[in-house]
């Protein structure tokens, strides 16, 4: 779905495919924690939520110390996903991008910055989907098209399902690793920035993410039965701080996805199995 209209524009645009925007931190799952836990790290594994001299702050402000991976993607904190993302090396991080065919990919962007969502021109609404479906997929990169069939003159289907010789299929991310991406993405949705999405009994997982000012605000999230990217913004960028709840990226996907998933048998997805009870949300203990 491309857009609600083009008037202001005087021209098509489907901002699915050819808007390119800060993911903001929708992409931490892509570039940095999944290559991590490819890497060696685990959900369960600890790092320090501190500041960092010339990096970022978080979100909220908070700096809570001593955490764990699975809470710091719940939680989202910048500080974590910065300092991981320097340690696996931006070349480690954003070649996954590239390995999916992200279009917009500068050497500009390999910095630190971009484990935040900070890109010289920014990634598409259609790109942020596919990648996100190669998590949930195990892995496994499919890419994405719009053609369900082909058929000849008479209505007779010659071709079904989208596979006819184009579509790119390989695995970018280890199993075990994006098996790991999804567990912490489930927990977004049962404790963290995602919970108000959460689905009433389908499965899912997801990952939140907003641009300073609130001018890019993003959802991208899955299911066993479907991947779903909801970008909300403006086509010359302004603030969304005042959107109206029902008009955030969350609340569109849970009422698109609810609906969707009407009548589907509930499946679980196929997440990593904690070894122990994970914690709760971290006490504030720095501002």
């Amino acid at each position: 779905v491309g857009g609600r209209s083009q008037n202001l524009i005087g021209r098509t645009l489907n901002r699915a495919y050819q808007s390119f925007r800060q993911p903001g931190s929708t992409i931490k799952p892509l570039i940095v924690y999944t290559p991590a836990f490819e890497r060696g790290f685990e959900p369960l594994s600890v790092a320090d939520d501190k500041k960092i001299k010339g990096g970022p702050v978080n979100a909220d402000g908070v700096f809570s110390g001593k955490m764990t991976l699975i809470d710091a993607v719940v939680w989202s904190k910048n500080t974590i996903a910065w300092k991981l993302f320097t340690e696996i090396s931006p070349k480690a991080g954003i070649g996954k991008l590239l390995e999916m065919n992200f279009s917009n990919i500068e050497d500009t962007d390999f910095y630190p910055a971009a484990a935040l969502g900070g890109f010289t021109k920014g990634v598409s609404a259609l790109e942020m989907t596919s990648a996100y479906a190669a998590i949930e997929n195990a892995g496994e990169f499919r890419e994405p098209d719009c053609i369900v069939k082909i058929t000849d003159s008479q209505g007779r289907d010659i071709i079904t399902d989208g596979f006819y010789g184009r579509n790119e299929y390989k695995y970018v991310y280890d199993e075990k690793a994006s098996k790991m991406m999804t567990t912490c993405m489930e927990e977004v949705m049962k404790r963290g920035t995602g919970k108000s999405g959460r689905l009433a009994k389908m499965p899912c997982a997801g990952k939140t993410g907003t641009t300073n000012d609130a001018k890019d605000l993003w959802f991208v999230g899955f299911t066993k039965y479907y991947t779903t990217g909801i970008w909300v913004g403006y086509d010359m960028p302004k603030s969304l701080n005042n959107l109206p709840l029902t008009a955030t990226p969350l609340s569109i996907w849970k009422s698109y996805m609810e609906d969707i998933h009407t009548g589907l048998e509930i499946k679980a997805l196929d997440a990593y199995k904690l070894p122990k009870k994970i914690e709760e949300k971290p006490e504030k203990t720095e501002k």
